[in-house]
């Protein structure tokens, strides 16, 4: 009959419920930084697929005698492979001494630009793009 005198004792309190949130908000925060740091990776990996791309579209029109004797021919075909730049640029293949993009395929003749040998790298993000990875290379 007096059951509405006794108290309810179900429930958090204020500062349990304070600490549950603060531990969540670290959790996301710890969280959001390792998710940043993959998305770089995810785009390194890309410009490093896209070499690999490149060198094996060069080296099997190479193997048909279907390119031209300069490093030009060469960029030719590597664009026709349907590559796209994970930066966003819209440049995805240059020859070497070409203005260096975030994400792009480097193609350098080996020694003279006869069209026997090419070598391929890709471009870092960095405020000036740096060649990054391991060269592959293309020859007869």
């Amino acid at each position: 009959m007096f059951m509405f005198f006794q108290k309810n004792k179900k429930g958090f309190t204020l500062i349990e419920l304070m600490v549950v949130v603060a531990i969540i908000g670290i959790l996301a925060l710890l969280g959001l930084r390792l998710y940043t740091g993959q998305q770089e990776k995810a785009k390194q990996a890309i410009v490093k697929a896209n070499v690999g791309t490149a060198q094996t579209l060069v080296q099997a029109e190479m193997a048909d005698g279907a390119i031209s004797g300069n490093v030009d021919g060469a960029v030719i075909i590597a664009e026709k492979g349907g590559m796209q730049n994970p930066y966003g640029g819209t440049v995805v293949v240059v020859k070497s001494g070409g203005t260096a993009v975030a994400g792009a395929v480097c193609i350098t003749p080996c020694g003279t630009d006869d069209g026997t040998c090419y070598k391929f790298q890709g471009y870092d993000n960095s405020a000036t793009p740096k060649l990054f990875g391991d060269e592959l290379t293309a020859q007869r």
